[in-house]
């Protein structure tokens, strides 16, 4: 049995969203190399699976909002369920776990996650979540699904996987993180550096198995709400429209969101990390809608009901990372998408 699927997305900067509605259900796709060249709305997790299925929504209605931006306050009832210290204790182990595979040498980095969940929310009107998720981080992708398959996930990232107008196509390479002090110059660690350094190169790489005119710019910081990341743009070009989802295939996960080398990675992860990821670190967008296509890496962002939430963040774990300072950016990472509820 069908029911209505919806999205409602906001790109970055723009003072305009875009509603998406379906009457039927997304296609369930096995491969990232099945995506049709029609246009439509693309949901792929951070690995397929039975729970986490790759979801193609095929648009009836689609609709160019202007963007008012929410009134309402937030909610004053949001109650930490999760038990602190045995939430810390988890995260411990799995961090040294992270540290004893890369002592190893075999890995380079590894992003480990963990999640928060939130109960006896009040008030949590999905919309309004997602309105005043476009208020306070107006420099990010904001995104709203609900279907069948995933439920409801809402998402506020900075971080573009690929975006692409006719063959003309752009990426990024974002990692290392800092916390944004208003008039501080960073102060960029040899770990920071070498994490996204370790970003850049693979994306060069990778783009070069499947891309043209590839150009790399030089790194920069950038700025995205109560923190700041070094970031590397790439532009290229695809010999044709329909290489695009071959060069989805050769970017997801990117070592931003994995580790390296990726499957290895993959491997410490599931070993690791005490809950699947299901659509946290995958990334969502429009794919070939109105000869556009945007897709945002899925971070900073939360999996929830009318009573609850589930929260999601991570982090580069690296040789010589520390465990208190990486446990501190996730929570830094979990409170810009918090401060929305």
């Amino acid at each position: 049995m069908s029911c209505i699927t919806s999205v409602l997305y906001k790109l970055p900067h723009s003072k305009h969203f875009t509603r998406i509605t379906s009457q039927s259900n997304p296609i369930v796709l096995k491969s990232l190399l099945q995506v049709p060249l029609s246009g439509g709305y693309i949901i792929m997790p951070f690995t397929i699976s039975s729970e986490s299925p790759l979801l193609f929504i095929q648009p009836d209605k689609v609709e160019v909002c202007p963007l008012v931006l929410s009134s309402t306050k937030r909610t004053q009832h949001a109650q930490m369920h999760t038990n602190e210290a045995a939430e810390r204790a988890n995260y411990t182990q799995a961090f040294n776990k992270v540290k004893h595979k890369l002592n190893g040498h075999l890995l380079q980095k590894v992003v480990l996650s963990r999640r928060l969940n939130i109960e006896q929310l009040q008030g949590n009107d999905a919309e309004q979540l997602f309105l005043r998720a476009c208020q306070y981080r107006p420099n990010s992708f904001v995104a709203l699904w609900n279907t069948p398959q995933t439920g409801q996930w809402l998402v506020a990232t900075p971080e573009p996987l690929l975006e692409m107008h006719h063959h003309q196509c752009s990426t990024v390479a974002l990692a290392g993180t800092l916390p944004w002090v208003e008039g501080e110059a960073p102060h960029w660690n040899h770990k920071n550096k070498e994490e996204q350094a370790i970003v850049a190169r693979y994306i060069k790489q990778q783009l070069a198995n499947v891309a043209t005119n590839i150009h790399t710019s030089a790194t920069y910081t950038l700025h995205t709400g109560n923190i700041q990341h070094l970031c590397t743009d790439f532009t290229f070009n695809l010999y044709n429209a329909s290489d695009l989802p071959a060069v989805l295939q050769q970017l997801h996960p990117t070592p931003a969101v994995c580790g390296l080398p990726c499957d290895e990675a993959k491997a410490v992860i599931k070993e690791a990390e005490h809950s699947p990821r299901l659509y946290y670190a995958g990334f969502s967008g429009p794919i070939h809608l109105y000869n556009e296509t945007h897709l945002f890496v899925s971070l900073r962002c939360m999996h929830f009901t009318s009573h609850s939430a589930t929260l999601y963040a991570g982090g580069g774990i690296m040789p010589e990372s520390l465990e208190n300072e990486e446990w501190e950016e996730t929570q830094r990472k979990m409170e810009t998408i918090k401060s929305i509820l």
